[in-house]
């Protein structure tokens, strides 16, 4: 990442609230940059809560829900089920 882009980048993953869409082809550092993301806000104080399908990599501290879409726990029923 350049080195505004990742300043940018760290400010915003640093804002109590929003929302940040990291889009790209496959292979092109999505995961990566999103597991890094969590791991350097991971201080504890937060509970982190993830919805994936796979989960890639184990992070302590955060609670990852693997989707299972055959029977039928979806990203929507997931979701659903952490705001509750």
């Amino acid at each position: 990442m350049e080195s505004d882009t990742y300043r940018v980048f760290r400010q915003w993953i640093s804002e109590p609230h929003g929302i940040i869409l990291v889009t790209g082809p496959t292979g092109s550092g999505k995961s990566t940059t999103l597991y890094s993301a969590l791991e350097s806000i991971n201080d504890k104080t937060k509970k982190i809560i993830t919805v994936e399908d796979p989960v890639e990599y184990h992070l302590e501290g955060i609670t990852q829900i693997q989707t299972h879409s055959e029977i039928g726990y979806t990203f929507a029923r997931a979701l659903r089920s952490i705001l509750r």
